[in-house]
Parts: C-alpha cells; structure tokens; sequence
C-alpha cells in the first residue's frame, strides 16, 4: 500500500466522495425530519401529551375539565386556531391568526416583548409584525371584525330599540327571526410578542386573546347564545403532566376519560409520537424517509461503479507483481486475501473521511441556514444516528471489498504468465452473458409496458397511475443499466468511428475504447445515472411549468386580480367595496406589470334560473391590455356575456343561447332593475363571475362600483416577483388577491426549489461518475504502456498521444452524457404524462440550455479527466516503456 500511495488516494478520493454523499444525504433527512417535527410540535410549547378525540369528535369544556381533573395532568388546554380574523386600525386593515392565551406557562409558544398577555375580555396581543402593519402599539385600541347573529325586528307593531336592534331587518313570512352580520369590537392592545420557535410561521405569527374572544371573533357562535368550545369543533388537547407523575399511566386515563365523555375512537400520544403520526401515518414509513432513501440508493450505485474501476486500476497495475508472487510459492487464497485485506483497509480509511466530511457539510448548511430569515425552526448541530454513521461506513466497505473481488478472482485463476491479459466483457453466447441478457430484456420490455400502462391510466386513476409509471421506469432504467455491456460499446464504437476521421489521435482514442468494451460501459454507465436522473428532472420540470402555464391561462381570465372584500351594509346585503383611492396607480407603477385595467363589478341574476352572480364590466380596449386569450378578447362586446362553464351547466345555458341578464334585486339599493338579452359564450374559466362591457352593466340601471383591477404580468417567469410585490403593497389592507399569477408563483416555487434539490444532489453524482473516467484512462494508459512507447519510437509526438486521451476522455464522457440525455428526455416526457395527462392538456418541451449545459460540462470534464493520465503517458520515455519486459 505505501508504494502504491498515490493510486490508492485517488481511489480513497472516489470512496469518499461516495460515503460522504450517502452519509449527507442521510443526516439531510434527519435534519428534515427533525425541521419537521419541530415545526410541527412548536406550536405544542412544551405539552408532554397530546390528545384528539378522534373522527372528527369535538372536545367540549365538561371534557377539558374531566380531563383537567384526571390524576397526574397537571394542566389541559384544547387547541384552538382561529385563523384569517380581520383587524383594522384607521385605513390599515389585516388578516391575522388568532390563539386563545395558554392557561398555563407549559402551553406558551410565544413571547412577549412589550406590554402583558391578555388577561380579561376585550385585550389582545399582537405579533410585531401585525403591530407594525396596523401602526399600533402596547395602550392602542384596533377593531376586530367577525360576524354574529343578531335577531330581525318583530315588525311595525313591534318596540322598536336603540343600536344595533334597531337597525336590523324585519322578518318576512317564513323568514329566520335574524341574520349573521359583520360586526366590529373594539380590543385594546396590551402586548407585543415574537415567535421564537417559528411556532405560527405558516400563518405570519397569531395573535393572543382570551378564550371567549377568540370563539366569538373567530365566528364560530351559533344563533344569538356566546359560542362554545363545541362550536369551534376543535378535537385537539394539549396536556402537561405533573411532575413525578408516569405519562403512560396519564396518557391511558385521559384516553378513558375521552372515551367516557363519547370519544369513539380517541388518539393520546406523547409530543413526538403524536407530530411523527401526523408526518409518517401509522405505517411508520413518511415521505421524506423515502426520498432520502432513493437518493441515497442513486449515491451507492455510482459509487460502487466507480469504487469498481477504480480497484481494476490498482489491480492491473500490480498483475505482475501479483503473478510474481505466484511464481515463488504464494496460494490463490494467500494472493486474494491480500488484494481483499488492502481494499477492506482502503474502504474502511475512506469510508471515515467520507463520513466526517459529509458531517461536516451539513453542519455548514445548517450554520447558513440559521443565518437566513426561514419559516421553520432550524437545529443548530448535526446530530448522527447510528443509520447515518453506520451506513456511509458499511456502504464503503461493503462496496470497496466486493468491487475488489472480480480483480482479484481474475488475478489469481489465470496462470501467472498470462495475468496481464485483460477481462473480456460476457459475450452473449455464454452462460453468464445469456443469463444478463435475459434479465435485461425482461425488465426492460416489462418496465416499458407498466411506464405505458400508468400513461394510460392517468386519466382514470392519478395515484395508481403515477405508482405503476414510477415502477415500470425504475424497472426499465435497471435493465438497460444491466444490459449496458451489450449495447453500450457499440454505441461507444459507432460514434467513435465517426470521431476516428478526425485524424490519428482520434482514430487511436476510437481503436482503445473498444480495448475493454466491459470497463468501458462501466464508465460511462456510472456517468449515465447521473445524467439520465438530471436530464429527466430537468425535462419534468419544464415541462411541468408549460404544462401549468398552459391550464393556469385557461382556468383565470388574468395574471392577478386584485379585489376589495364584501362587506355588509344595516340590513345585511352583501355590499362590494371601492378600491382604495390610489390603489390603481401604485400597481401600475410596480415592476413586471405590463398593463392594469380597473373593473366596475356588480351582482346580476342569470337567465332567470336564480343564479346570483358578480358581474364585472370591461371594455374591449381594457380585454386586449390584460387578457391574454384571444378568444376572451374576441368574445367581449356589448351584445354578448362570457359565462364560466360550471356556471352554465348550473344555469341550464348553452354555448350561443339567449339569456337575460338582471341586476339582483338584492343588491344594495336597487330601486329598479332592468333586463338586457345577450348571447351567451361559455368559457372555461374557474369562478362564478361572469363578464359584460360598462355598457351592459348601464343597460341594466347598474353602474357598479370599482372595486376590481386586473393586471397583465410582462414575463410570466418573473410571476413570483411580482406577486411578492403586489402583496407587499396591499399587505395593510383587505384586499383579495387571485388570479394565474398568484399559483403560478407557488408552483414555480416550488418546481425550482425541488429541481435544485435534486439537481444538486445527482450532480455529486456526477462527479463521482467523472473520477471514474479518470481511473478508466489511468488503467487504459498502463495496459497501452508498451503500445504507446512503440507508436512514440515510430514518430507520434506527446501532443498526439495526450490528443489521444483528451478524445477518448471526451467520448466516453461524452456517450454516456449523450445516451443519458436521451434517456432524461425519455422518462422525463413519460413521467410528466402519468402526473399531468390527468390533470390538463400536456405541454411537452425540452430544456436545451439545461442538457446542453449538461453534455458541455461532461466533455470538458472528461477532457479534463484525461489530463494526468495522458501526461504520465507522454512523459514516460518509449525506452523505458519497452524495457518493461
């Protein structure tokens, strides 16, 4: 080993990266799991047992105070989240999450930075942020608005009364005796907090208010009695044990006494197995786990190829001082235990190197992590598992002494006279090669029917689909992989002939890569799993993105719609709000917006059938500024209506039929209403707003009020940007935001977020797969030592003979980039398919600047990979290298 040191650190380098990949792809999930569940126990505080009633059982307060009451509870609180409670204060207005205050310190979850918690009725606490936004502090008063049942007047004959009584609507004949109306509570600030345990994350932090004011604000009451903790239908409880106690003991009573109070199938599980449920099922398996596993899967396949060739290297540089040992008395046993005691040691020597730097890699990630503004707790140390430290060592070793093996077999069965001869690939008459082929053909054939057979289903059954699809690729991929020794030399070969007109260099790269046919698939089909997984994510993921794009733009009429709320006037209608004075102008103003058009919008009655529905009006000239199908903008005009199709199908209308259309007599102060006959064109639009020009809405004695603006993004690509902008902008008021633009966000987001990810995580991958090339030119430039010092003696210079490795690098590179590529394309097209055929239309495109950025990294590397082989080949004298024997 000590003369063979720098060999063998070539090959620990490969075994490193390799352990060291499976050994951060391990502690990754751990860290995600871990993210997982503290994001998901945070909101717990420090509760040591968490109870649900079960199938949709609600707790009510004779329950909690059972349970209150049980032996060894030291405290219980149901939990309860009243989440987008609208808050105002002056012209700002705010969505927030409300959470009652913890009745004891083992619930809390957040902290206060000014000011106290709410103790009494009428208090509240709010997060900075939300402070911030309504440009209130600790003394000030804000309005919560909710909605509450308030009884009708008896009548003219009644007593009429002062307030809101006063005002409300008389009951007709037949009518309930009152109506739900939005009213507003005054609600004095008395604390600021922080959520230092990203407990209220997802929802921007919750604000803090007594019990009682969280069920009413929230809107929860039924009739005119205060709301219950049944209204809420809450089936959580929180739990702290007394100290001392014995929580199995406590977790079984307040299982029984959740089962006494009607409870029929009640859960009570400690923090984290109740947050490990929720993440994994009861099967135990969660997605996450199997993710990480797939990739840690993908990490010891290549490495193991790699650790392959790049033990032949070690081996074939030594067969003469191995066939030597023969000659002077050692055993096959003797000479294979040697071989297999140095790649035991090497594997185990790598194998800690790799696993200390792939801990260390990810303790660097978490540092950055914890740097940056992220919505989730993130740990401040690596904890190792013993999975995470076991499995980088034994992959390593496993691998290493297996890949050994076959060197050493043929180094100790072949006589020692003959022991320089290299291994031939199984030819497909023998008994192994029939063997592999046959199994390659099976799971190849096989692998395709499932593939076709989940494209097929993904109209009728998505999930079954998309198992069977994922099945049959794997199986496929696996076939070729095992089957790559029979085609993949000859695809090596056919491109290599066109390669050899190039000149004498490459003519010789061509003639060596068919040397070894079995190293050679080897190599490059270690570079072809990295490929082929890239390629196919990649050609997923834009073709995912066209895909949405296309159905996004059929389901909204617009990019982003930006619409003031409904609120209620005194007799309880539904009344549309004008936009804020300003609002307009300042998204016009906002980068990425191409055009802004503000609608009037209104409440119609369709066609007579009782259906009540916004009516928005728009100009043709304001249709061709913001819509971006043509066929709406054809189709707006003053004599026609563009109903969405699920509203038509309701309506009993047709695609060119007349229809009537009305102002609501409903609507706020409608005095008349008049009737205009239009043709109807059915669009597939999602909501139920239909669309007619200001005239229309003039024709039928409406006006409207102004309370929609409608915006046209530039670049559909930059969506995420300028949806953030959008929010920012109206993030201190009421405004509903919607349209193709607000998902299309999200799922780009997401799509890149994913891509990056994987991408990232298969490039390691590929890198590895490129330290095998090396290793491959390395073996090659050894058994050609002789060969090359006779071509350098007849006249080829050491520019042609590196010229000659650079090509061959670059064609096995090269061949497994392009083979992979087509392979990505292949299953990324099949894939999206069985995800999206179901769903819409499909959009298939090809990312060209992804696998064009792929395949010119790939033979720039494997040129590269050819650079210290090929100049240890030059340098050698061909006096010296003919002397060798």
């Amino acid at each position: 080993m000590r003369r063979s040191l720098g060999r063998l650190t070539a090959a620990g380098v490969a075994v490193a990266i390799g352990t060291a990949f499976v050994a951060a792809t391990l502690l990754a999930g751990d860290v995600m799991q871990r993210i997982s569940y503290d994001s998901l126990t945070a909101s717990y505080g420090t509760a040591d047992v968490i109870a649900d009633a079960g199938n949709g059982d609600a707790l009510t307060e004779k329950t909690v105070d059972a349970v209150r009451a049980t032996p060894g509870v030291k405290a219980a609180d149901p939990r309860i989240v009243a989440p987008y409670v609208s808050m105002s204060a002056g012209d700002r207005a705010i969505s927030q999450t409300l959470v009652p205050v913890a009745s004891d310190p083992a619930f809390d979850t957040q902290h206060v930075t000014a000011g106290a918690l709410p103790t009494a009725d009428g208090e509240i606490a709010l997060p900075e942020r939300a402070a911030e936004r309504l440009g209130v502090g600790v003394g000030d008063t804000i309005t919560v608005s909710y909605y509450a049942w308030q009884a009708a007047d008896p009548g003219p004959t009644g007593d009429a009364t002062d307030g809101a009584a006063g005002e409300a609507a008389t009951a007709a004949p037949g009518e309930d005796e009152g109506t739900y109306r939005e009213v507003g509570a005054d609600a004095e600030v008395v604390g600021l907090t922080t959520d230092p345990t990203s407990a209220w994350a997802q929802y921007d932090g919750a604000a803090l208010a007594t019990t009682a004011d969280t069920l009413l604000w929230a809107g929860w009451g039924q009739g005119d009695a205060a709301p219950t903790l049944a209204d809420a239908a809450t089936s959580q409880l929180l739990v702290a044990v007394d100290p001392g106690a014995d929580t199995a003991t406590v977790i079984d009573a307040v299982e029984d006494v959740l089962t006494a109070s009607g409870s029929t199938d009640p859960i009570v599980l400690t923090r984290d197995a109740a947050a490990e449920r929720a993440l994994s099922g009861s099967d135990g398996t969660g997605p996450i786990l199997v993710v990480v596993l797939a990739f840690a899967a993908v990490a010891m396949i290549v490495a193991g190829l790699v650790i392959a060739n790049t033990f032949q290297v070690l081996v074939a540089q030594r067969t003469r001082t191995l066939a030597l040992l023969r000659c002077v008395g050692a055993v096959r046993s003797q000479v294979r235990g040697s071989v297999l005691l140095e790649a035991g040691l090497l594997g185990l020597a790598a194998s800690v190197a790799g696993t200390l730097l792939g801990t260390g890699l990810v303790q660097i990630a978490l540092l950055v992590m914890q740097n940056a503004d992220l919505p989730f707790p993130v740990p401040t140390v690596v904890r190792p598992t013993v999975a995470s430290v076991v499995a980088p060592l034994a992959v390593g070793l496993v691998v290493t002494v297996l890949a050994a093996l076959t060197p050493a077999r043929v180094a100790t069965r072949v006589a020692p006279i003959a022991a320089l001869r290299p291994a031939d690939a199984p030819a497909a008459g023998s008994r192994a090669g029939r063997f592999r082929l046959v199994v390659s053909l099976v799971l190849v054939v096989g692998g395709a029917l499932m593939l076709a057979g989940g494209v097929a289903l993904s109209q009728q059954i998505l999930v079954a689909a998309v198992g069977i699809a994922i099945l049959g690729g794997a199986a496929s991929f696996v076939g070729l992989l095992v089957g790559a020794v029979f085609w993949m030399p000859r695809v090596v070969a056919a491109i290599g002939g066109l390669v050899g007109r190039l000149g004498m260099p490459a003519r010789l790269a061509a003639a060596n890569t068919g040397r070894n046919p079995a190293r050679t698939a080897a190599t490059s089909t270690a570079l072809l799993i990295g490929v082929t997984l890239v390629a196919m994510m990649s050609t997923g993921a834009v073709t995912a993105r066209a895909t949405l794009d296309d159905e996004l733009d059929t389901r909204f009429p617009v990019d982003l719609a930006v619409a003031s709320p409904y609120t209620a006037d005194e007799d309880g209608t539904a009344v549309a709000e004008a936009l804020p004075a300003g609002t307009v102008g300042a998204l016009a103003d906002i980068p990425g917006v191409e055009s802004v058009a503000a609608l009037a919008r209104d409440s119609v009655e369709v066609g007579g059938s009782g259906n009540v529905v916004d009516a928005l009006g728009i100009t043709p000239e304001q249709a061709a500024d913001v819509l971006r199908d043509a066929d709406l903008v054809d189709a707006i005009g003053d004599g026609t209506v563009l109903m969405p199709r699920a509203l038509a199908a309701s309506s009993g209308i047709e695609d060119g039929d007349t229809v009537a259309l009305a102002r609501s007599e409903r609507d706020a102060g409608s005095t008349a209403t008049g009737t205009v006959d239009l043709t109807a064109v059915v669009v597939p639009l999602d909501d139920w707003t239909v669309l007619v020009t200001p005239a229309t809405l003039d024709a039928i004695g409406s006006a409207g009020t102004e309370s929609t603006a409608w915006l046209r993004v530039a670049d559909i690509n930059d969506s995420g940007q300028v949806v953030q902008q959008v929010q920012d902008l109206t993030a201190d008021s009421a405004l509903d935001i919607t349209g193709a633009a607000l998902e299309r966000a999200l799922y780009q987001r997401a799509i890149d977020t994913l891509l990056a990810v994987v991408v990232g995580l298969l490039a390691v991958a590929v890198v590895i797969a490129l330290i095998g090339v090396t290793n491959t030119l390395s073996l090659s430039v050894i058994e050609r030592r002789r060969e090359s010092a006779t071509l350098r003696a007849l006249g080829l210079t050491r520019r042609q003979l590196r010229a000659s490795m650079a090509v061959e690098g670059a064609l096995i590179a090269g061949v497994g980039a392009v083979v992979g590529i087509a392979l990505g394309l292949a299953y990324g097209w099949l894939g999206s398919a069985a995800v999206l055929a179901g769903i819409a239309d499909l959009q298939l495109r090809v990312p060209w600047a992804d696998l064009g950025l792929v395949l010119g990294v790939a033979l720039v590397a494997g040129v590269l990979a050819s650079a210290l082989p090929g100049r240890t080949a030059a340098r050698t004298p061909p006096v010296a290298a003919l002397a060798v024997d």
